[in-house]
């Protein structure tokens, strides 16, 4: 693989691949995206990692957890990603938290952390202020990831104003929207459970790779991960409220129809009974064994036999409407 090192002063920046770093005041970043065996198989030959934990950074299941060593900590923590579609997926990044080094790696997908290390090495200011310290530089890394969800939650919030806008439209059914709107606040739930649930342990553990209390920073991110939670959890109340209100106008709807198509078969049984009696082969009056009836003209077997079917239909009607159920 092709390599490259520039000196900017006493920072350093490295490229090799897919692995890139920065190196400044001592310390050094690490960063790899999108991982492969290849990659992360070069990191023993540097760094004390236990195979367990570079295999949980290449696992393809996402996991969340925090792992104390004696010489650095191990973070796993899982961040969502919309694309095009509006699908929300779950990524995970990897850190490795050590005295003097940071290692990340990470999907493409969390671009966030990419933008972070560009912006490091093009501003030598920026990079000195971001690298004071490795647990410093892992919060500016979390804060960032934790800060993007909020763009996801607006587009999840604008789904459900717009399904909050046609919901009540009883010509219309919402529950494509309500479920694909569902799908995504289940996704964020479970990212932001895990995350709520670890902040503090990170908060506590990482305290040890820098000199500077840096309890407020983590605080900060902590009270970002709560908000989310509250945010997630009001738009699963909201969800499930415009789920009910679909499912009642859906049936409301589905009732009428039924009731509808009930009073019109309900009104044909009248002329469905006489047209089942003179269809018999037997002799019936004004049929043609015994001759149609002519009191009224050359119809008035056809006349009887309207009047006979129209008489009872409109005495149900009568009684229907009496009782409401034109009303219901």
């Amino acid at each position: 693989m092709a390599s490259s090192e520039k000196s900017l002063g006493s920072r350093s920046v490295n490229e090799e691949g897919k692995v890139k770093s920065i190196m400044s005041g001592g310390i050094t970043w690490v960063d790899i995206v999108d991982p492969t065996q290849t990659e992360v198989a070069m990191l023993p030959k540097d760094y004390p990692f236990h195979p367990l934990n570079l295999e949980d950074s290449l696992s393809s299941r996402q996991v969340t957890k925090v792992e104390e060593h004696e010489e650095y900590l191990f973070i796993a923590l899982c961040f969502p990603v919309e694309d095009s579609q509006g699908i929300i997926s779950s990524n995970q990044v990897s850190i490795f938290l050590g005295k003097n080094y940071l290692v990340t790696l990470h999907p493409d997908k969390l671009g966030v952390i990419s933008e972070l290390f560009q912006t490091s090495k093009e501003d030598e200011q920026e990079q000195k202020a971001l690298m004071k310290s490795t647990a410093y530089l892992a919060y500016r890394i979390i804060d960032e990831l934790a800060e993007s969800m909020f763009l996801i939650f607006d587009g999840v919030q604008s789904g459900l104003d717009a399904i909050g806008v046609k919901v009540f439209d009883e010509k219309k059914s919402s529950a494509n929207a309500i479920n694909h709107v569902r799908r995504q606040i289940a996704i964020l739930r479970q990212i932001v459970s895990a995350l709520r649930l670890f902040m503090p342990e990170i908060t506590s553990k990482a305290q040890r790779f820098s000199e500077e209390n840096l309890s407020i920073y983590f605080s900060d991110i902590n009270h970002k991960i709560g908000r989310a939670f509250g945010t997630v959890k009001e738009m699963k109340e909201m969800v499930g409220i415009y789920k009910d209100t679909d499912f009642i106008i859906s049936s409301d709807r589905t009732n009428s129809v039924l009731c509808i198509l009930t009073i019109l078969f309900t009104l044909s049984i009248p002329a469905t009974l006489i047209s089942s009696i003179y269809g018999m082969n037997v002799p019936l009056p004004g049929g043609l064994v015994t001759g149609p009836l002519n009191f009224f003209g050359p119809y008035t077997s056809l006349l009887v036999l309207l009047i006979g079917m129209l008489v009872p239909a409109l005495i149900m009607v009568w009684y229907f409407k009496r009782v409401g159920w034109f009303n219901a």
